[in-house]
């Protein structure tokens, strides 16, 4: 049995986005890997027999993974291999090919290609709806010719070597920067040729749906100074080429859309009581009328954390009877379903993480993880659910996946979840160190579900232990609800799994203790650092230090933060400096190792930096590591030598104090 070392996330498996052919005798699905020699992910199209059980791999390139069904043999999906488009798009312009192929072999034969950036496709008739990106900044070259054309080029070219904001946000996390971008709906007649963007100018469209074959449902949020959090509701009928107003934009939030037995049937929430984070109700409209059609207080998504899958399907389906959907019940993904009347049935309730859905007839598949695997393919016929595909199984019988051992403790009158996870060849008559890892979010979960990073400490002899401390998701609003109280209860619930660990397993030596944690996770790591010094060292990561200077410099800033934090810089500049883990740098005495990347706009690199700049001027031993070109998912799909490198430098610092 082989130890999980830090690069044996390179050796896994991530299929994604599993969706059945029209007939249900096949299902295509994307298998994404980590290529270490080129340092990037390769990913191609797999089938699965539904009769024979049997899957094979379908294309051998290295950029298929977006993909529909045009029948019950041919996948349609975008690649790069033309290189008449390569070089128009390595020049300036925008386009994506589109190819066919037969499930039974043969090559990939170019079909088409548009003149935009495409991120989502769906299939109406013979014509296909299509989520493009817009950028209002550039000149439409694909419509103009010769010398004009070459001029427009070099003037566009001639201004890349500055940016120009005149609106929030100015950047975004993983897109960079964003300012008079939009993604925007188009159609593509795949008989004619013909392509035409359909949604209004500045709308940015945030999801759509194809619905009974001529209609169009998406959800878009309008602005040109300052996108809020709120979106409209529209419908694009493809046949009349007309655009209608469902839902005024002003005061939902928007998730998901669909028709139900004929009612246009939403997910949305009114955030009055719980603000940005606020879980979604389902709700009807018609005439301009919308009425709630069900009071749900449960989240609708996984947020079960996990630094090892890609989930690049929709966690949200429909068929004209029922919409289906992933909840997070405290510690494991169900899956649920609301019929058209708004009466909730609860399909899969067990132990594991769901992470894509797609429906064929009364089967849903999807891809998920269970016991203490990988991800792989299941299939759920409404009784029973099947194991579909076995990419992992090999890999994960020769490491040596360590168990998750759980327990409960009330600490204040209040039940939370411990989990533990022991070191490799654990020997009771010995002592070891241990780290407490807190996931980001807030509002996110762990579970006893894999995840590599913890496997690879305690691989290397740590104890691991974790709780979901208050505003956390997965058992509602009130246990989520944290706002304006970062660096409080939440911080107690940190401290009292540390102590119930101690005590449960006295083998951790005391002295030896470390904490890490990335985002919000990050921001209590600097919290812990200046507030307590029970902890020999810590790993703070994508973190926040000033919630003063954040607000203004990250994507979600000046709403997401504001509302943590219930107050502003100019109004109420104590309680964000209160809640403030730099406010407190002067009392840290922690080693502390701080992880960032330059181009993560979520948690900007300036509260790294500020953070790391205080210990350094009050004597306090830190290091900060800076990765260039990477963003806000560095642990999850970084490049895969940074993600090496993350992970080696943390191991290292934790060596150096706690060994």
């Amino acid at each position: 049995m082989k130890k999980i070392g830090i690069n044996d996330f390179t050796f896994y498996n991530y299929p994604t986005g599993i969706t059945a052919s029209p007939d249900g005798k096949h299902a295509a699905i994307a298998v994404v890997n980590a290529n270490e020699k080129d340092n990037t992910y390769d990913s191609c199209l797999w089938i699965h027999d539904t009769e024979s059980k049997k899957t094979r791999k379908l294309t051998s390139g290295k950029k298929e993974r977006t993909f529909i069904w045009l029948d019950n043999e041919t996948l349609l999906f975008t690649s790069d291999r033309e290189k008449e488009y390569a070089k128009k798009v390595k020049d300036g312009e925008d386009w994506t090919c589109f190819y066919k192929i037969s499930i039974y072999g043969g090559e990939a034969q170019f079909a088409f290609a548009v003149p935009y950036k495409v991120t989502k496709m769906q299939l109406a008739g013979t014509k296909l709806v299509l989520g493009v990106k817009y950028d209002y900044n550039k000149p439409d070259f694909a419509h103009m010719e010769g010398e004009e054309k070459e001029e427009a080029l070099k003037a566009w070219k001639d201004e890349k070597d500055y940016e120009v904001f005149d609106e929030l946000p100015f950047w975004a996390n993983g897109q960079g920067i964003v300012n008079k971008k939009r993604t925007r709906l188009a159609v593509y007649d795949m008989e004619t040729g013909d392509a035409k963007i359909v949604s209004p100018d500045y709308d940015n469209v945030q999801g759509f749906w194809t619905e009974e074959g001529n209609k169009v449902l998406f959800i878009t949020s309008h602005y040109t100074d300052k996108k809020d959090v709120y979106e409209g509701l529209k419908m694009y009928t493809i046949s009349e080429d007309k655009v209608e107003t469902l839902v005024e934009q002003g005061d939902m939030s928007i998730d998901y859309a669909c028709i139900l037995n004929g009612k246009v049937t939403f997910f949305a929430s009114y955030m009055k009581e719980y603000g940005f984070n606020e879980n979604d109700k389902l709700y009807t409209v018609e005439n301009g009328k919308v009425e709630l059609l069900s009071d749900y207080d449960d989240s609708i998504h996984n947020s079960i954390c996990c630094d090892c899958k890609f989930a690049d399907g929709p966690a949200i389906v429909h068929d004209d009877k029922y919409i289906y959907f992933l909840t997070t019940l405290r510690k494991n993904t169900a899956l649920r379903r609301f019929d058209a009347n708004g009466n909730l049935e609860t399909l899969i309730d067990r132990q594991g993480s769901l992470h894509t859905l797609s429906l064929c007839g009364d089967k849903v598949y999807f891809t998920g993880m269970r016991e203490m695997g990988l991800t792989e393919c299941y299939c759920f016929d409404g009784k029973e659910e099947e194991k579909l595909t076995s990419f992992n199984d090999e890999i994960m019988a020769e490491r040596s996946v360590l168990p998750v051992e759980e327990f409960t403790f009330t600490y204040k009158g209040l039940e939370l979840d411990g989990y533990v996870i022991k070191p490799l060849d654990y020997d009771p008559n010995k002592t070891y160190p241990g780290i407490l890892t807190i996931h980001g979010g807030p509002r996110a979960t762990f579970a006893p579900t894999f995840f590599h990073e913890n496997q690879v400490f305690a691989n290397a002899g740590y104890f691991v232990f974790y709780t979901n401390p208050l505003g956390s998701d997965g058992r509602g609003n009130d246990f989520a609800d944290l706002s304006g109280r970062h660096g409080s209860i939440d911080f107690e619930h940190c401290m009292a799994v540390t102590d119930e660990v101690l005590k449960r397993y006295p083998q951790i030596d005391e002295k030896r203790l470390g904490v890490m944690g990335g985002s919000y996770g990050g921001f209590m790591t600097n919290w812990v650092i200046g507030n307590t010094t029970r902890f020999a060292a810590a790993a703070s990561q994508r973190s926040i230090s000033n919630w003063i200077s954040k607000c203004m410099t990250t994507d979600i800033g000046y709403s997401f933060d504001l509302q943590e934090t219930a107050g502003d810089p100019w109004n109420s500049p104590d309680k964000m400096w209160v809640c403030s883990p730099l406010k407190y740098a002067h009392q840290a005495k922690t080693p502390t190792l701080f992880i960032q990347s330059d181009e993560d706009y979520r948690c900007w690199m300036g509260d790294a930096i500020q953070m790391f700049s205080a210990l350094k001027y009050f004597g306090v031993d830190a290091r900060l590591c800076l990765f260039h070109g990477e963003n806000h998912e560095l642990s999850r799909s970084g490049k895969p030598t940074h993600r090496i490198r993350r992970m080696q430098e943390m191991m290292d610092w934790f060596d150096k104090y706690l060994n």
